[in-house]
């Protein structure tokens, strides 16, 4: 009976932020703005990190130094279209975990639902790397991948990194407002994230028996859906059990990261 109800709480905060997506769009593109509003160059800082590098990978493994391509696909563009889901969710994970303490005043409020604030920080992120994935879908179908019939599934592979991101973001907002030091830990582990996830490197380079374990890391699901849509040409139900392990994992996470936020939720005014 408890599992049910805090199902049925999740399915009401899902509701509840596609109820309010037009505020959480408008207040997520004011955040966007904010970011960089005292830099010359304004929000273009918010997509030359990502780019830059992305162009850096591009220079090196092409020109510099060229290792063996993957079959037909040429490591550079296995490389990169790895790291974009990896660049949201380090961005995201980042900024939605600071969120509560970022928008105290709204966490104030007693009008305002709190639990939309770290989707407010979620959209904000999604507003640079949406321009990010765009460019390194152009960058594949210039490389001689044209568009086929397996993009169709980019947006399936970015709604599931939506919703396993807005589970973590309520669990480490909500103690973040308690435990200030969680984000420079999430900062810290987040390098140590990168390379226990298959993006710089293949899961068959792994010994063979670690493999199933890095599996279980629900970042190379993305990761690797990424590559299967632009690259490989595979279809997600072609992975019946990776699918229904990330997908059991990412609304899991929903299930803690919600009861703990409204668990806490009354003394979050206080602390702040």
């Amino acid at each position: 009976m408890i599992r049910y109800a805090r199902f049925r709480a999740m399915q009401t905060y899902l509701a509840n932020v596609v109820r309010h997506r037009g505020l959480i769009r408008q207040l997520a593109t004011r955040d966007f703005k904010a970011r960089h509003s005292g830099s010359l160059l304004g929000f273009v800082w918010a997509f030359a990190q990502p780019l830059l590098t992305i162009l850096m990978y591009l220079f090196i493994y092409s020109v510099g130094f060229k290792p063996m391509a993957l079959g037909r696909i040429p490591f550079v563009l296995w490389l990169i279209t790895g790291i974009v889901p990896w660049f949201y969710f380090a961005d995201a994970l980042l900024t939605a975990t600071n969120s509560l303490v970022e928008y105290s005043y709204l966490v104030k409020k007693v009008v305002f639902d709190v639990t939309l604030v770290p989707a407010i920080k979620l959209a904000s992120a999604a507003m640079t790397h949406g321009v990010v994935l765009v460019a390194v879908m152009l960058i594949v179908a210039f490389s001689g991948f044209r568009p086929n019939l397996y993009w169709l599934q980019v947006p399936y592979y970015v709604a599931a990194t939506l919703v396993l991101m807005s589970g973590i973001s309520l669990a480490t907002s909500s103690l973040t407002v308690f435990l200030r030091d969680l984000n420079n830990a999430i900062a810290v582990s987040i390098q140590f994230i990168f390379w226990l996830t298959p993006v710089a490197w293949q899961l068959g380079n792994a010994p063979a028996r670690f493999r199933w374990a890095l599996k279980l890391n629900p970042l190379y699901y993305l990761v690797d859906g990424m590559r299967d849509s632009l690259l490989v040409g595979r279809w997600f139900w072609q992975k019946p059990h990776l699918s229904l392990y990330f997908w059991a994992i990412a609304l899991g996470l929903h299930v803690i990261g919600y009861a703990l936020f409204t668990r806490l939720r009354p003394h979050f005014a206080d602390v702040l």
